[in-house]
């Protein structure tokens, strides 16, 4: 080849460094213009294989065409619309309602804004549709992509369902509310009131300095009582962060959905980025350890990251990797002259990295940012104890009524007793009177005796059945440690303290360990009693700061 066509072949790049003179390194030359002598042949083939009809192939699908994963089985193949998941048209009629356009489209699900069939309230529903196991048919309907992604679809379904169900159950003014729930088309629904108003994450981007400390107390006090409600029926809510919490204009935020079919499909794909949002999900929540259990206190640091970011315009570093190297600054030394001392410390607590560092409870959350009953739980509160003195009262008569009943079957029992023994008494004198003094008896002397005098105690224990024994009572262990430890009895771990604050002990000689790796181990030998209450308690040193 020529001096010239070599020169024509070189890439762009290469021909202009050569002609302004500038070197050329040859490894890079050469592979450049392999690659440019190499470049026509793959496109011709990709050519001919696109005028045979072939799809394209890759080595790592084992010579199948690149998107086999990807495909419907053969017999939905021809159902399935290619594409993404596509929304409902308007005017599709789901329930009562008609579908008048698209709220808002994520990862798993589609919201519709729809009116009621005949004119009323506009409401918005949510379709349960995670965009990469899912397509819609020709009718309408849902189905898995792949075989392969079906019982992870199912899962998440499941998931979407039952989240409906909590919602619909748990009711809280500030706590999404969910009107109906159904399931139709290979999938869910959900419809909720139409919230007017933007989401707390729009309202900070216009705020990039941060919100001031009363703007923050209005959005705190009706997410804690959400969160208080929630937690009462036993549920962690997991997902607490600014895009799903919407701020009405005349009535405070909404605390929205769960994301329970979020973190259904992220389990089963192993997928942490899915199901965790960085910056709000605590430590506990990456972990999925039985000894650093999930609860209302891991609610409590995705509200105080919520709260953070709302106070200074930044979302905080994510705690997997404040755990390595802790780079977040208090809130108090951030911006002191928006935030008062008490309510930026209490959001400091909140972030603790440790659970036992952070509030127990929303209830303990709000007393520590100093912020008033919610007034929903205060009227739930009174409710319960109106209920309470109304039991006890009803109690009270009944137990009245029963110890009038019991009275009288006693004085009943009394004056049958004494008519019993009147009659018997008489029996026994006209027997008496009828037998002569030195009558005969058909049983021998040793046999009468023994029928007339009481038993002898040293001839062996009756035929009776003996009393079952009485289990002794368990003792109580009560705990005060600090920050933390595993608690061992007797060589098996029992619990960890905190949160555990007491356990039952079987009496007798025991042997407690605490265990801390940031000391050594703490053992004492107990004797316990049964009902004893024993109290044990020990500071570990605090870990070294690197």
């Amino acid at each position: 080849m020529g001096g010239g066509a070599r020169d024509a072949a070189r890439p762009a790049r290469a021909r202009r460094r050569l002609r302004a003179g500038l070197p050329v390194r040859p490894a890079r030359r050469d592979r450049e213009l392999a690659g440019a002598a190499g470049h026509a042949r793959p496109a011709a083939r990709r050519a001919r294989r696109a005028r045979a009809g072939r799809p394209r192939e890759h080595a790592a699908c084992g010579g199948r065409p690149m998107n086999a994963r990807l495909q419907a089985p053969p017999q939905e193949a021809a159902a399935l619309v290619a594409g993404p998941p596509l929304p409902l048209p308007d005017g599709t009629p789901l329930r009562g309602w008609v579908v008048t356009g698209v709220l808002g489209q994520g990862g798993f699900g589609i919201v519709y804004r729809a009116e009621e069939v005949g004119g009323g309230a506009a409401v918005a529903i949510k379709e349960f549709l995670p965009a990469q196991l899912a397509a819609r048919r020709e009718d309408g309907s849902l189905g898995p992509v792949a075989a392969s992604g079906a019982d992870t679809y199912a899962a998440g379904l499941a998931a979407f369902v039952e989240e409906a169900r909590l919602l619909a159950r748990v009711r809280h003014p500030a706590l999404v509310e969910v009107i109906d729930a159904w399931e139709a088309q290979g999938t869910a629904y959900m419809a909720m009131p139409l919230y007017e108003g933007p989401t707390l994450e729009r309202v900070i981007a216009g705020h990039p300095d941060g919100l001031d400390e009363a703007t923050l107390r209005e959005i705190a006090a009706p997410l804690l009582g959400a969160l208080g409600a929630l937690h009462a029926a036993g549920v962690v809510h997991r997902d607490v962060s600014p895009d799903n919490v919407i701020l009405r204009p005349d009535a405070g935020a909404v605390l929205l959905d769960l994301g329970a079919a979020r973190r259904e499909i992220g389990d089963r794909v192993r997928a942490t980025t899915v199901m965790l949002k960085a910056g709000y999900a605590p430590i506990e929540q990456y972990a999925h350890d039985p000894d650093c259990p999930v609860g209302p206190w891991s609610d409590v640091y995705a509200l105080g990251a919520v709260l953070h970011h709302a106070a200074c315009g930044e979302s905080p570093p994510p705690s997997a990797l404040r755990v390595m190297r802790d780079t977040r600054v208090a809130l108090a030394q951030r911006c002191p002259e928006r935030i008062g001392p008490q309510f930026s410390a209490a959001i400091d607590a909140a972030m603790a990295l440790r659970p036992e560092d952070r509030p127990a409870s929303a209830t303990a959350f709000r007393e520590r940012l100093g912020l008033p009953l919610d007034p929903f739980e205060a009227a739930r509160a009174a409710a319960v104890d109106a209920t309470e003195h109304d039991g006890s009262e009803r109690r009270r008569v009944e137990r009245r009524a029963a110890d009038r009943s019991r009275a009288r079957r006693i004085l009943g029992l009394t004056v049958a007793t004494v008519a019993m023994v009147a009659v018997l008494a008489v029996s026994v004198g006209m027997w008496l009177v009828a037998e002569p003094p030195n009558a005969p008896s058909d049983l021998p002397v040793d046999e009468r005796a023994a029928t007339l005098l009481p038993p002898d105690p040293a001839a062996g224990p009756t035929s009776a059945a003996p009393p079952k024994p009485v289990p002794p009572k368990p003792a109580t262990l009560r705990l005060a440690v600090s920050p933390w430890a595993e608690v061992w009895v007797d060589g098996s771990k029992r619990a960890v303290t905190p949160p555990t604050m007491s356990i039952p002990l079987n009496p007798g000689e025991r042997r407690i360990e605490l265990r801390n790796p940031g000391g050594e181990t703490v053992v004492r030998r107990l004797d316990v009693k049964a009902g004893q209450t024993i109290e044990l308690g020990h500071r570990f040193a605090a870990p070294e700061k690197r």
